[in-house]
């Protein structure tokens, strides 16, 4: 085993430190280094069964959670309109909201795309919707049963 203070072999048995709430292993030279740590002798019975550690799996994260919604398209106008109708001023909704009036501006005129947790709150506090399902939003409503093909996706603009 080696010294994991100096890296030389300790021949005997090593000491352990605590250095900086860190725990090592170290040779007796390095034991100056740390405030030594004492152990207490476990006492192990002649038939007792090995343990066994249970651990919780959490389920795994749903990365693709929100992906199936998009924001309105004129959020601008929404968020602007259910303003005026609460009678507010956009340093009322900020205060409101506990953000600054300057991300209001911001978003109202449409300079910025508002993150999820700003979105939540202000459908909380307005009362309106902003987020809409992806497949609403270019007016999809195909077969779920087959594959998504490019034209799915794609909107083609002719003159």
């Amino acid at each position: 085993m080696q010294c994991e203070i100096c890296g030389k072999e300790i021949r005997g048995e090593p000491a352990t430190v605590k250095v900086e709430g860190s725990e090592f292993n170290v040779c007796r030279e390095c034991e100056k280094y740390g405030v030594s740590v004492k152990r207490a002798p476990v006492a192990v019975k002649e038939n007792a069964s090995p343990v066994t550690f249970v651990s919780k799996q959490k389920a795994p994260k749903n990365y693709f959670a929100g992906l199936d919604k998009d924001i309105v398209e004129d959020y601008d106008v929404v968020i602007k309109e259910a303003r005026e109708k609460k009678g507010w001023s956009q340093e009322d909704l900020a205060h409101n909201m506990k953000e600054k009036a300057h991300l209001i501006k911001k978003i109202e005129r449409k300079e910025i795309m508002p993150e999820e947790a700003i979105i939540a709150k202000l459908e909380k506090i307005l009362g309106i919707r902003l987020m809409e399902s992806a497949d609403s939003v270019d007016g999809y409503k195909g077969n779920r049963n087959r594959e998504t093909t490019l034209g799915d996706i794609v909107s083609i603009k002719r003159k």
